[in-house]
């Protein structure tokens, strides 16, 4: 019986203990804690890098979509009229992106549109005068890359601004900071802890730039063969030279004339490699690829990760890294 009473005591303790450690950890969220979606993955590696566990963010593209051709279903609208902010690019990346913005417009979710930011879209060299202060170590690289190699990326920019901002890590830092200030305003309370997040990130992207510069610096011969024109701002500011198939939208198409000469400019430049993409096919650059015989590799576009991605954790620091290798290899 005595020894029946101590084991409905040490019971007793012990579900007293239990209970205070479920109490502890299923405690609700504060207040201040945010869900925020976003466009494209690397608005919502900035956030997740940025906001910590104060914050739970998705981006509202599917794993491996095209971020040009797609179209959000009405609940997704529904899902992000629930949150505390919507982050996109606009910037003619999106098409969905103003119409989106517009249904929204009534309800109580704040709207942060990057692209609406000019300065994340000034050349490379003007850019990087801005971050001088504190990349002062390469910027004459920098600048020297963009002068000499400007003329290039301008026979074929086909539009206004070319979205893809992102893929260079100083205009990432940019990207990231604008993030953050948004992310004070939302929730001050944790103004420290962005700032000392962003400050962390900033050097992590920073050492990426120094990377970069490292690897390409010394090669002679820089052009590549591209499936889609993303890639202007490591022309500028690594230089770089694409000769693109398709235009800054994947779905923009060359014409016989064009495809002539993007085959007569791959074996001008001796190109033995022709870059994909992770997230959409190419059916004229298969057809190119197979005239030239040259051998396909896949550059990651970061826009939006695959399930392998998600599978494996890679982030975008982890995916440029693996971009960096794959340009290696292709240029000489």
């Amino acid at each position: 019986m005595k020894k029946l009473f101590i084991l409905i005591i040490l019971f007793g303790i012990l579900n007293f203990f239990l209970m205070g450690c479920t109490k502890s950890t299923s405690q609700p969220k504060n207040n201040s804690d945010l869900t925020i979606y976003t466009s494209i993955y690397p608005l919502q590696f900035a956030v997740e890098q940025i906001g910590g566990e104060t914050v739970k963010v998705n981006s509202i593209y599917p794993p491996g979509v095209d971020a040009h051709t797609y179209e959000p279903a009405s609940k997704v609208v529904t899902d992000i009229a629930k949150s505390d902010a919507f982050i996109y690019m606009g910037a003619g990346l999106e098409g969905f992106a103003e119409s989106m913005a517009n249904a929204l417009a009534k309800e109580n979710v704040t709207l942060i549109e990057i692209g609406k930011h000019e300065s994340l879209f000034a050349a490379a060299n003007t850019n990087q005068n801005r971050q001088s202060h504190d990349e002062s170590s390469h910027s004459h690289d920098d600048e020297h890359s963009h002068d000499e190699h400007d003329h290039s990326h301008h026979d074929h920019d086909h539009g206004d601004y070319d979205p893809h901002i992102w893929l260079d890590p100083l205009r990432m830092i940019e990207m990231s900071e604008i993030i953050k200030n948004q992310l004070v305003k939302l929730n001050p309370e944790h103004q420290a802890l962005y700032n000392q997040n962003f400050k962390q990130l900033k050097k992590q992207l920073k050492k990426l730039d120094r990377d970069f510069q490292q690897v390409l610096h010394a090669k002679e011969n820089k052009h590549i063969l591209v499936s889609h024109a993303a890639y202007g701002y490591w022309e500028e500011r690594y230089g770089l030279v694409q000769i693109a198939i398709s235009g800054l939208s994947s779905s923009n198409e060359p014409s016989q004339k064009d495809l002539v000469n993007i085959i007569e400019q791959a074996k001008q430049y001796k190109l033995d490699y022709l870059i994909f993409e992770q997230n959409s096919s190419n059916r004229i650059s298969e057809i190119i690829q197979e005239h030239i015989d040259a051998k396909a590799v896949t550059i990651h576009n970061l826009s939006t990760r695959t399930e392998k991605d998600i599978h494996n954790n890679e982030d975008y620091l982890s995916l440029m890294k693996q971009n960096l290798l794959i340009l290696d290899k292709v240029t000489k």
